[in-house]
């Protein structure tokens, strides 16, 4: 008997050991779970924060290269209205140039006719025959009159001797303005073909050739590619006539100088055709 109560006792104490090893290993392993999670909840905040300010450094870097692409536009605009700036005020002076160099004297604009040239010369004009038929050509065809008036001829002619004789036929300023180009391109290249191509290259830029004489043109600037050429040797000359005008413009003086055909071409047609009479026009006005 008293062997089977030690026996008895000794198998609790042993159970109540085992049973507390359990307890110990098993809180071991609740420390160990908790440790861990602890571990992988800083890690997520760490990773967390790390994203964040990754984040924040993208923002602000993309803000920077908006903010830096916005100042080289704004640079780039402001170059753009400084070029435009510079652009209008040269082609304000470049207007104001060809204004100074259209303006005449009364006696020479057409809208004057006449009563300006009579005014100019002191009241005496004359008429050479071949400006008459080219005057009245300008009621034969179509039963139209082009209300175009007879370019005014001068009465004091100065040195008509020296002068083309189309241009001993036109107004004193085209005699004018021929001489002192003719006289400066001689003076820089001398006496030849180049200085007479510099001269009515230059009377070009102010004049037409209207059948056998020049007549001052609405707008200034050159008549043809030669004339625009700066050694008046290269581009086609269109003989005077203002080949950079209207087709309007053209048709109008094919009526004065009654060219057949002329409502049937086109502006180059027209072009040549004016060529063509004034050549006549001339020819016949050395006769």
């Amino acid at each position: 008997m008293a062997k089977s109560g030690s026996k008895n006792g000794s198998d609790k104490a042993d159970a109540k050991k085992k049973a507390a090893a359990e307890a110990a290993q098993k809180k071991k392993r609740a420390d160990a779970k908790k440790a861990a999670d602890a571990k992988k909840k800083a890690d997520a905040k760490k990773k967390a924060d790390a994203k964040k300010k990754a984040d924040a450094k993208k923002a602000a870097d993309a803000k920077k290269k908006a903010s830096k692409k916005a100042d080289t536009k704004k640079t780039a605009s402001k170059k753009a209205d400084t070029k435009r700036t510079a652009s209008k005020k040269a082609d304000t002076k470049r207007t104001a140039g060809k204004k100074a160099e259209g303006k005449k004297p009364a006696s020479v604009k057409r809208a004057g006719g006449k009563a300006a040239a009579k005014k100019s010369s002191g009241g005496s004009t004359t008429t050479s025959p071949a400006a008459s038929s080219s005057s009245s050509g300008a009621t034969k065809s179509d039963g139209k009159s082009s209300g175009r008036t007879p370019a005014p001829r001068p009465a004091n002619r100065r040195r008509t001797a020296d002068l083309p004789s189309t241009v001993a036929r036109s107004d004193e300023h085209a005699q004018e303005t021929y001489t002192a180009v003719h006289e400066s391109a001689v003076e820089q290249y001398g006496e030849g073909e180049r200085a007479h191509r510099t001269a009515f290259a230059a009377l070009k830029h102010t004049y037409e050739k209207v059948g056998d004489h020049w007549e001052a043109k609405d707008e200034p600037g050159p008549s043809d590619s030669r004339a625009a050429s700066p050694d008046r040797f290269g581009g086609e000359t269109a003989g005077g006539v203002d080949a950079t005008a209207s087709r309007a413009h053209l048709y109008k003086l094919a009526q004065e100088l009654d060219v057949p055909g002329r409502s049937r071409m086109s502006k180059d047609e027209l072009v040549e055709a004016l060529q063509k009479a004034n050549q006549r026009a001339t020819a016949k006005a050395a006769e």
